[in-house]
């Protein structure tokens, strides 16, 4: 018989999961927003296209820089080609390409999540184990499975509330510690006066400033996204929306002399998991006895190409497990 797998999540990492292990199972993969790519996001707003997650990617491993000249190959990624303006005290000139998905940050992910199995909007929120195998139970009370394996891929404080006491990697979960981060989206009806595309800003409020129209495929009016510092929205998480919007305008303003108060088109999102601050220092956590593993970008360092390592880690030790059993 088949085994069953349900991965939670839909980032790069559950994705990578998912398409690397469907040779050995069926699995289901489940995503509580309505697209894939978790903070690989695009928001699209009155004809404004906003990459309000990740900004770009590097890609040093050998495997994730063959898979990002594949998806170039086929339009699904592209490079960026920028000069980061940063600002920051010591700050060291990167050598590294910078990719960005292409025609949105999520294009990767959606090339990667072609033909697999996705419940989007289902938000798994609790886990049961039934007769030896994990029954899910999504936020309208929903049933779905039962499953042989639960692989979570959320962020880990999120994977540590959902995995029962009893997973074995449950203590070295709780020490990850991860940052939040507001994103302030911001459509034009003219050029903005910058200095640069993209400013890795060195002040108490605003941490990043780019131009998004200025990645490739990104068709449309000019837009600006700014992120906030994560130590400021760790302090200011559950702050008015209003006031977080009025505080990253006034640092924008600061940097670069242009007032965006008037802006035909602002959004504000909030990411209460952005950046990791401390890893697990393991490539994935895994529990063959009860059929639960937990991977993501948390367990190396927080860059897209970590969700990736991890998740080939995770995949090629549940396709061992399988084999054994």
């Amino acid at each position: 018989m088949q085994t069953n797998i349900a991965v939670i999540g839909a980032g790069l990492a559950g994705l990578t999961l998912a398409s690397q292990l469907r040779g050995v199972a069926d699995v289901t993969v489940f995503e509580k927003s309505r697209g894939l790519g978790g903070r690989m996001a695009e928001r699209r707003r009155s004809g404004y296209r906003f990459d309000h997650g990740a900004q770009y990617f590097t890609a040093r491993d050998p495997a994730f820089l063959a898979l990002t000249e594949e998806t170039m190959r086929l339009g699904a990624t592209a490079l960026w080609p920028v000069e980061i303006d940063d600002r920051r005290p010591g700050a060291t000139k990167s050598e590294d390409r910078r990719f960005v998905g292409a025609p949105g940050m999520n294009g990767l992910a959606r090339a990667i999540g072609q033909d697999l199995d996705i419940r989007c909007t289902t938000e798994i929120s609790a886990l049961r184990k039934e007769s030896g195998r994990w029954l899910l139970t999504d936020k309208t009370d929903a049933p779905s499975g039962p499953f042989d394996w639960v692989i979570s891929t959320a962020p880990a404080p999120q994977t540590a509330r959902l995995l029962p006491p009893e997973f074995s990697g449950a203590d070295r979960l709780a020490q990850v510690r991860m940052s939040g981060c507001f994103t302030l989206m911001i459509g034009l009806d003219r050029q903005p006066l910058l200095e640069a595309a993209a400013i890795r800003a060195h002040h108490p409020v605003v941490g990043w400033i780019a131009l998004n129209s200025s990645k490739p495929g990104r068709e449309g009016p000019p837009c600006l996204v700014i992120h906030s510092r994560n130590d400021w929205a760790d302090a200011h998480m559950d702050e008015d929306r209003n006031w977080i919007a009025h505080e990253l305008l006034a640092g924008v303003a600061e940097l670069t002399g242009e007032n965006y108060s008037d802006a035909p088109h602002r959004d504000l999102h909030r990411w209460r998991y952005a950046n990791v601050e401390k890893p697990l220092g393991a490539p994935f956590l895994i529990d063959a006895e009860l059929g639960l593993a937990a991977a993501g970008d948390w367990c190396l360092g927080g860059r897209v190409e970590c969700a990736f390592q991890s998740a080939q880690h995770l995949s090629r030790a549940v396709a061992e497990t399988l084999r054994e059993t």
